[in-house]
Protein backbone atom coordinates (compact mmCIF):
# COMPACT_ATOMS: atom_id res chain seq x y z
CA UNK A 1 0.00 0.00 0.00
CA UNK A 2 1.48 3.28 -1.10
CA UNK A 3 1.23 6.13 1.38
CA UNK A 4 1.76 9.83 0.99
CA UNK A 5 4.44 11.75 2.84
CA UNK A 6 1.93 13.52 5.15
CA UNK A 7 0.32 10.18 6.04
CA UNK A 8 3.70 8.67 6.83
CA UNK A 9 4.76 11.74 8.81
CA UNK A 10 1.58 11.46 10.91
CA UNK A 11 2.37 7.78 11.58
CA UNK A 12 5.97 8.63 12.44
CA UNK A 13 4.87 11.27 14.97
CA UNK A 14 2.50 8.74 16.58
CA UNK A 15 5.25 6.09 16.67
CA UNK A 16 7.71 8.57 18.16
CA UNK A 17 5.21 9.29 20.94
CA UNK A 18 4.72 5.55 21.54
CA UNK A 19 8.48 4.96 21.62
CA UNK A 20 8.93 7.82 24.10
CA UNK A 21 6.14 6.39 26.31
CA UNK A 22 7.68 2.91 26.20
CA UNK A 23 11.12 4.28 27.04
CA UNK A 24 9.64 6.18 29.99
CA UNK A 25 7.82 3.04 31.13
CA UNK A 26 11.05 1.02 30.87
CA UNK A 27 12.91 3.64 32.91
CA UNK A 28 10.18 3.63 35.59
CA UNK A 29 10.38 -0.16 35.78
CA UNK A 30 14.14 0.09 36.23
CA UNK A 31 13.72 2.62 39.03
CA UNK A 32 10.99 0.48 40.59
CA UNK A 33 13.25 -2.58 40.46
CA UNK A 34 16.19 -0.73 41.99
CA UNK A 35 13.96 0.57 44.78
CA UNK A 36 12.59 -2.88 45.55
CA UNK A 37 14.07 -3.82 48.94
CA UNK A 38 13.67 -6.60 51.45
CA UNK A 39 13.10 -5.36 54.95
CA UNK A 40 14.50 -7.65 57.63
CA UNK A 41 13.35 -7.20 61.21
CA UNK A 42 15.32 -9.03 63.80
CA UNK A 43 13.63 -10.91 66.66
CA UNK A 44 13.20 -9.21 70.01
CA UNK A 45 14.76 -12.15 71.75
CA UNK A 46 16.48 -15.40 70.93
CA UNK A 47 13.73 -17.76 71.98
CA UNK A 48 12.80 -20.63 69.72
CA UNK A 49 9.38 -19.15 69.07
CA UNK A 50 10.78 -15.68 68.19
CA UNK A 51 13.44 -17.21 65.89
CA UNK A 52 10.83 -19.39 64.18
CA UNK A 53 8.58 -16.35 63.60
CA UNK A 54 11.62 -14.42 62.36
CA UNK A 55 12.51 -17.10 59.80
CA UNK A 56 8.88 -17.52 58.77
CA UNK A 57 8.36 -13.76 58.26
CA UNK A 58 11.63 -13.37 56.38
CA UNK A 59 10.79 -16.33 54.14
CA UNK A 60 7.37 -14.78 53.36
CA UNK A 61 8.93 -11.35 52.74
CA UNK A 62 11.63 -12.98 50.61
CA UNK A 63 9.03 -14.82 48.50
CA UNK A 64 7.01 -11.63 48.14
CA UNK A 65 10.15 -9.66 47.23
CA UNK A 66 11.19 -12.30 44.68
CA UNK A 67 7.71 -12.26 43.12
CA UNK A 68 7.84 -8.46 42.82
CA UNK A 69 11.27 -8.61 41.15
CA UNK A 70 10.10 -11.35 38.78
CA UNK A 71 6.95 -9.37 37.90
CA UNK A 72 9.02 -6.22 37.25
CA UNK A 73 11.47 -8.24 35.11
CA UNK A 74 8.57 -9.80 33.16
CA UNK A 75 7.02 -6.34 32.54
CA UNK A 76 10.45 -4.98 31.57
CA UNK A 77 10.92 -7.76 28.99
CA UNK A 78 7.46 -7.15 27.53
CA UNK A 79 8.10 -3.41 27.41
CA UNK A 80 11.53 -3.94 25.85
CA UNK A 81 10.06 -6.22 23.17
CA UNK A 82 7.32 -3.69 22.36
CA UNK A 83 9.91 -0.92 22.30
CA UNK A 84 12.12 -2.83 19.84
CA UNK A 85 9.13 -3.52 17.57
CA UNK A 86 8.02 0.12 17.63
CA UNK A 87 11.58 1.33 17.01
CA UNK A 88 11.92 -1.04 14.04
CA UNK A 89 8.59 0.13 12.63
CA UNK A 90 9.58 3.75 13.22
CA UNK A 91 12.89 3.21 11.40
CA UNK A 92 11.04 1.56 8.50
CA UNK A 93 8.49 4.38 8.22
CA UNK A 94 11.23 7.02 8.45
CA UNK A 95 13.14 5.23 5.68
CA UNK A 96 9.96 5.27 3.57
CA UNK A 97 9.63 9.02 4.12
CA UNK A 98 13.28 9.54 3.23
CA UNK A 99 12.84 7.47 0.06
CA UNK A 100 9.73 9.42 -0.96
CA UNK A 101 11.41 12.75 -0.19
CA UNK A 102 14.45 11.73 -2.24
CA UNK A 103 12.20 10.72 -5.14
CA UNK A 104 10.30 13.98 -4.81
CA UNK A 105 13.58 15.91 -4.75
CA UNK A 106 14.87 14.21 -7.90
CA UNK A 107 11.52 14.79 -9.62
CA UNK A 108 11.82 18.50 -8.79
CA UNK A 109 15.40 18.52 -10.09
CA UNK A 110 14.29 16.80 -13.30
CA UNK A 111 11.48 19.35 -13.73
CA UNK A 112 13.91 22.22 -13.15
CA UNK A 113 16.31 20.77 -15.71
CA UNK A 114 13.56 20.35 -18.30
CA UNK A 115 12.18 23.84 -17.66
CA UNK A 116 15.69 25.28 -17.62
CA UNK A 117 16.54 23.63 -20.93
CA UNK A 118 13.47 25.19 -22.55
CA UNK A 119 14.35 28.59 -21.10
CA UNK A 120 17.97 28.28 -22.30
CA UNK A 121 16.83 27.36 -25.80
CA UNK A 122 14.41 30.30 -25.87
CA UNK A 123 17.14 32.67 -24.67
CA UNK A 124 19.57 31.27 -27.29
CA UNK A 125 16.94 31.91 -29.99
CA UNK A 126 16.56 35.52 -28.79
CA UNK A 127 20.36 35.98 -28.80
CA UNK A 128 20.61 34.54 -32.30
CA UNK A 129 17.72 36.70 -33.52
CA UNK A 130 19.40 39.78 -32.06
CA UNK A 131 22.71 38.67 -33.62
CA UNK A 132 21.02 38.28 -37.02
CA UNK A 133 19.43 41.71 -36.65
CA UNK A 134 22.78 43.21 -35.58
CA UNK A 135 24.49 41.57 -38.55
CA UNK A 136 21.82 43.01 -40.88
CA UNK A 137 22.37 46.47 -39.36
CA UNK A 138 26.15 46.11 -39.78
CA UNK A 139 25.64 45.03 -43.39
CA UNK A 140 23.40 48.10 -43.93
CA UNK A 141 26.12 50.30 -42.40
CA UNK A 142 28.71 48.68 -44.71
CA UNK A 143 26.45 49.25 -47.75
CA UNK A 144 25.99 52.89 -46.73
CA UNK A 145 29.75 53.21 -46.24
CA UNK A 146 30.41 51.69 -49.67
CA UNK A 147 27.97 54.19 -51.15
CA UNK A 148 29.18 57.33 -49.31
CA UNK A 149 32.91 56.80 -48.82
CA UNK A 150 33.86 57.58 -52.48
CA UNK A 151 32.06 60.94 -52.18
CA UNK A 152 33.92 61.75 -48.95
CA UNK A 153 37.25 60.82 -50.55
CA UNK A 154 36.46 63.06 -53.50
CA UNK A 155 35.37 65.88 -51.17
CA UNK A 156 38.58 65.72 -49.10
CA UNK A 157 40.61 65.06 -52.24
CA UNK A 158 42.37 62.15 -50.62
CA UNK A 159 41.55 58.54 -49.67
CA UNK A 160 39.24 58.67 -46.68
CA UNK A 161 37.75 56.00 -44.46
CA UNK A 162 34.63 57.43 -42.80
CA UNK A 163 33.93 54.18 -40.88
CA UNK A 164 36.58 51.85 -39.48
CA UNK A 165 35.28 48.26 -39.28
CA UNK A 166 37.30 46.74 -36.40
CA UNK A 167 34.68 44.27 -35.29
CA UNK A 168 34.74 41.07 -37.28
CA UNK A 169 32.48 38.84 -35.16
CA UNK A 170 29.21 38.90 -33.28
CA UNK A 171 28.12 36.63 -30.40
CA UNK A 172 26.09 33.61 -31.42
CA UNK A 173 24.64 30.70 -29.40
CA UNK A 174 25.14 27.19 -30.74
CA UNK A 175 23.96 23.89 -29.25
CA UNK A 176 26.49 21.36 -27.97
CA UNK A 177 26.26 17.89 -26.46
CA UNK A 178 26.34 19.34 -22.94
CA UNK A 179 24.18 22.45 -23.48
CA UNK A 180 24.95 25.69 -25.29
CA UNK A 181 28.11 27.46 -26.36
CA UNK A 182 28.14 31.22 -26.74
CA UNK A 183 30.76 31.80 -29.39
CA UNK A 184 31.67 34.36 -32.02
CA UNK A 185 30.34 34.21 -35.57
CA UNK A 186 32.15 35.92 -38.40
CA UNK A 187 30.25 38.88 -39.80
CA UNK A 188 29.19 38.33 -43.38
CA UNK A 189 29.97 41.69 -44.92
CA UNK A 190 27.84 41.27 -48.00
CA UNK A 191 24.11 40.73 -47.82
CA UNK A 192 22.91 37.44 -49.15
Amino acid sequence: MSQTIPELQKEVRALQAEVAALQESREKLGVQRSECRLAVSFPKDNTQKALAEFHQQNAAFGDQWLQQIQEIDRETKITEKKLQQKQALLAYKQAEIDKLLAGQHWQEVENQVQTGEKRLQAQARRINQAAAQLEAEIQALKALYDQLNPSYSEWFQQPTQIVKFSATTIPYAVPSSSGLILENKEIEWEKK
